[in-house]
């Protein structure tokens, strides 16, 4: 049931990115740990971070510091792989924290989080300090390499080195994760009132903690910044989510769906689509086409936890509505110039007392241009 529902193929946009998608998960899962005064970072010095004492550390110095705080003392940080780790990711990861333990002194765990199926083992530090320092001070690459950085940093003193080395060693958590989806399901028991609603709500809830959470990070990567979630923010969230999905009620936030939303106009699937082909009829620049697609993919969303709801008829309702519309406004057209354009804005502009918003409405007259659609309620922009 988890795998299914909260699986990576909701993770539509970024699908491909398997590890960044997997990330962002780790990520999750770690917010669910988050405690009051706590905050939790993403892609500042490492993948993950919470701080569970935020506002003790709120400074131009540690805005940015990745970090997670398991209670009112304690930093984490977390590097995540979602791959076979070799010997130069290995370094990387070192170099990393040492860069990390020389500036940042209170660091209280150095945690790599990898899943199980990539068969990565607990021997990170196999190798002594010696070894490593003597690697580091043999190397000759450029400057601005991560392993340059090490080496002017310590720059011939052992000592010190050794004592950071050892320092993130007794540090160090190996952690490798068999399902972080189940991780997840479990986590936000309490947060979601797991106990109180059926599976499928619980469900629905996560994955639109999910989709939010994602969208979010890939909007603040998108501006090239760090995102950085506090506690009382997610609490906002979950306090948004639980009141727009229970068990009477399911409308979830269009302008949060969207931000998750990825579309792709130059994928072979989407540009064969009939209801991409009908959209470019309207002669409508690519960023309105993306978003009356991401009408469609918002209604089918709704679409489906009504079919799963056993709500047919809602279904049955919404759509003949929007057909109906669609032939009305198709007859109207005989009497002036009919466009594939004016076929689409007058349709969407007809009211649909059965969809719970204009997004809804919207989304059905796209989905109702696809291919399969059987003819007795097919829309066309354009006829064929």
């Amino acid at each position: 049931m988890v795998h299914n529902l909260i699986s990576e193929n909701d993770d539509s946009g970024i699908r491909s990115l398997s590890g960044f998608a997997y990330q962002m998960r780790v990520f999750i899962y770690y917010m669910s740990l988050m405690k009051e005064e706590g905050q939790i970072e993403f892609e500042t010095l490492e993948d993950v971070v919470l701080n569970n004492n935020a506002e003790e550390n709120l400074n131009d110095e540690t805005i940015h510091l990745n970090s997670i705080y398991t209670d009112s003392k304690d930093i984490y940080a977390i590097q995540v792989k979602r791959t076979k780790i070799t010997k130069n990711s290995r370094d990387k990861l070192i170099y990393n924290w040492l860069l990390l333990q020389h500036e940042n002194k209170n660091i209280s765990k150095y945690v790599l989080y990898t899943e199980e199926s990539y068969g990565n083992k607990d021997d990170i530090f196999n190798d002594s300090a010696e070894i490593v320092f003597q690697e580091i001070m043999k190397s000759r690459k450029k400057s601005n390499a991560l392993v340059s950085r090490v080496k002017k940093l310590y720059s011939n003193n052992f000592e010190e080195f050794k004592n950071d080395y050892e320092k993130i060693i007794n540090k160090f958590d190996f952690i490798s994760e068999k399902d972080i989806n189940e991780k997840i399901f479990s986590g936000f028991s309490i947060h979601f009132r797991k106990g109180a609603v059926s599976e499928i709500i619980y469900i629905l809830r996560i994955k639109a903690l999910i989709k939010e959470i994602m969208g979010d990070i890939l909007l603040c990567i998108d501006q090239g910044q760090p995102f950085i979630c506090l506690y009382t923010d997610m609490m906002k969230k979950i306090e948004s989510i639980t009141l727009d999905i229970s068990d009477e009620r399911y409308e979830p936030d269009f302008n949060t769906f969207k931000k998750y939303r990825r579309i792709n106009l130059n994928e072979s699937k989407i540009m064969s689509s009939r209801e991409f082909l009908q959209l470019k009829k309207c002669n409508l620049a690519e960023r309105r086409i993306e978003e009356h697609l991401i009408y469609q993919q918002y209604y089918e969303d709704i679409r489906d936890r009504y079919l799963l709801d056993s709500r047919l008829n809602t279904v049955e309702n919404i759509e003949s509505i929007s057909y109906e519309n669609f032939c009305c406004v198709k007859e109207e057209l005989q009497e002036e110039i009919d466009t594939p354009l004016k076929r689409l804005n007058r349709t969407k502009a007809m009211s649909n007392s059965y969809a719970i918003n204009d997004h809804t409405k919207f989304g059905s007259c796209i989905y109702l241009t696809k291919e399969d659609i059987e003819d007795l309620k097919k829309i066309s922009w354009e006829d064929e």
